[in-house]
């Protein structure tokens, strides 16, 4: 088949890759324009657009997907399909152009956690089972008649990074899979159930502020989930503290959620029913480092309560 892919994210960069090696034919990319990320605004592209560039494929970043200079692009690629991972709505116009239209890669069961950020949800409710879901781009968002899906199993140790990249490769080998199965005669996608359906909005800012008057299994979940951007953060002494990495000590606690005590320069703060050790932290405007190494920093100030 005749592809044009479109996506952003690194997490996107795995199906690239294997739909290039792939016996179909990547005729076209379509990303985000460059931004610029640092201090001397110099513009990169998006991971995607760097894997692309590095693939030397055709690639596009325009500004507006309605242009007529899109339109025109796409159509005269003549395409089959379009594959998206990761990206933006579409225009209606533009989903119309390719024969077999458009197929999406979500990183959920559908229709469970539809939305921006279905990794993150998981985690945060503390599933063990997650997966893939590749369907069929219909005007309403992630509803569309379901191709097939994939599921994987969510360890204690995982974090956003870690799942996001166990779900970007099982999602490249589900494109794959999905592209063979719409050619065989008598295929049929499959309705989702609106009656199980839920949802992963994008995340906000008060979104990753931890409450320690949780229960140490959220405040450690909401650590996971949001590590290491945008970072679940508390406040100390007036700035915003990221915590990245936790474990839960499963000691009854009598202290106020969110004081912490400090042994042998390990950290241990106080929720509403166990303690939680922080293992790294980023203070604001610093790098991430060892709590440890905040501890060894802080001797002095006699606070000793997060907010």
């Amino acid at each position: 088949m005749k592809i044009v892919f479109m996506g952003n994210p690194s997490f996107a960069c795995p199906s690239l890759e294997l739909l290039n090696n792939s016996e179909h034919e990547v005729v076209g990319v379509i990303s985000d324009p460059p931004k610029s990320k640092n201090r001397k605004k110099i513009k990169t592209l998006s991971p995607l657009g760097q894997k692309a560039d590095e693939l030397d494929l055709n690639l596009f970043t325009p500004q507006d997907l309605t242009s007529t200079s899109v339109i025109e692009w796409v159509k005269d690629l003549n395409p089959d399909i379009f594959i998206i991972v990761a990206f933006k709505i579409l225009p209606k116009k533009l989903i119309d152009i390719p024969r077999l239209g458009a197929i999406n890669l979500h990183a959920s069961l559908l229709p469970k956690y539809r939305g921006a950020s279905p990794i993150q949800y998981a985690l945060m409710n503390q599933e063990k089972i997650t997966g893939n879901t590749t369907f069929f781009i219909i005007p309403q968002v992630d509803k569309g008649n379901i191709i097939l899906q994939s599921e994987i199993e969510i360890n204690d140790q995982d974090n956003y990074q870690s799942l996001s990249k166990k779900l970007s490769y099982n999602g490249a080998e589900l494109i794959i899979k999905s592209l063979h199965e719409i050619n065989l005669n008598g295929f049929k996608p499959f309705t989702q159930d609106e009656t199980k359906a839920s949802y992963a909005p994008k995340i906000k800012s008060e979104t990753c502020r931890i409450d320690w008057n949780e229960k140490a299994s959220i405040v450690h979940s909401k650590i996971r989930a949001l590590y290491n951007a945008p970072g679940a953060y508390t406040n100390f002494n007036g700035k915003r503290i990221k915590i990245h990495k936790s474990k839960i000590h499963l000691d009854q606690v009598s202290a106020h959620p969110g004081s912490f005590t400090i042994k042998n320069d390990s950290l241990f703060v106080s929720c509403s029913d166990f303690q939680l050790e922080i293992l790294f932290l980023q203070p604001e405007g610093k790098r991430t480092m060892s709590a440890s190494e905040w501890t060894r920093g802080i001797n002095k100030i006699p606070l000793t309560l997060f907010s």
